[in-house]
């Protein structure tokens, strides 16, 4: 690994334990190893409640074991039953505690049971992370199309905290309202999630109206390194919207997986590898979460 990707690059998308499903390494520890690296910080996120207080925790501790790197985690709060679903209480209170995303339903929203239940035995869909518990997965949608009062609700917060919006995943369908309605209400930090995995796939020209609304589109490693995309759709998409509309990250934390910061460099060795120009790297891993997150 030559790590010459990674100079500030911050990965907004990384599973820590401790969680509700098996992950490979914690907050600290991937801290330790992204610092290590040159990297600028990441994004902790657990799909079953809020990582915005240890985030804090493991920046105060890094600046004590290492002063003056910058180095910063950042957190957030998934909006999945663990927290009460879409619930603008749950935003505040991340909020207030420095929390900078929040995700929209991820494992408990209902297209992406849908997708799981279609494709049963399909590798790689994080079956994991799913509660026992039996409740109804949850859907941003009324039976006429129209976004449900708790999405406005939740987007009050997020505006007023300026933290960012990210889709989770939730369908294509909802994603387009819900972007819209962000960008109505003067919501100017959005990143669609996961455009190039199946349960929420969407097509260049889905892409681009992203991106006509304000928002930025990710691509995560593990979708083509579990096979479940082709590396041409990420490389087209970055060639189709431009690098400045596109942030990659990992999505890693598993296990059996590599560790982050080794993902995310090898996800941009194999797309500089594909044509894709290493300026164009300083804008996906470095400029735009900086945008994001500022």
């Amino acid at each position: 690994m030559t790590r010459e990707f990674l100079e500030q690059a911050v990965d907004t998308h990384v599973h820590t334990k401790p969680d509700g499903a098996p992950r490979k390494m914690t907050d600290l520890a991937v801290a330790r190893e992204a610092l290590q690296a040159g990297m600028g910080g990441f994004v902790t996120k657990c799909h079953q409640g809020d990582t915005s207080a240890r985030a804090a925790v493991v920046t105060e501790a890094l600046e004590l074991l290492y002063p003056g790197t910058g180095f910063r985690v950042y957190g957030g709060v998934v909006l999945n039953h663990g927290v009460g679903g879409l619930n603008p209480s749950a935003v505040y209170a991340s909020g207030k505690m420095g929390g900078r995303f929040v995700w929209f339903p991820t494992v408990d929203a209902a297209n992406d049971a849908w997708y799981k239940k279609r494709h049963a035995g399909k590798k790689g869909l994080g079956g994991s992370n799913e509660q026992p518990l039996q409740k109804p997965k949850i859907r941003i949608l009324d039976e006429e199309g129209n976004l449900i009062p708790a999405v406005d609700e939740v987007l009050e917060q997020i505006k007023a905290f300026d933290m960012v919006l990210a889709t989770g995943h939730i369908s294509v369908r909802e994603s387009l309202a819900l972007v819209r309605q962000a960008a109505k209400l003067g919501i100017r930090k959005i990143l669609v999630n996961h455009v190039s995995l199946p349960i929420t796939q969407a097509g260049l020209d889905v892409q681009k109206e992203y991106v006509a609304l304000g928002a930025v589109v990710e691509h995560c490693y593990y979708t083509p390194m579990a096979g479940l995309c082709a590396w041409e759709d990420i490389w087209e998409s970055i060639k189709t919207l431009g690098p400045d509309h596109v942030i990659l990250s990992t999505d890693l934390g598993q296990p059996a997986n590599v560790s982050p910061t080794e993902g995310l460099e090898t996800f941009a060795e194999r797309l500089h590898a594909m044509g894709i120009q290493k300026k164009a790297f300083q804008e996906m891993l470095v400029v735009n979460p900086g945008k994001l997150l500022g």
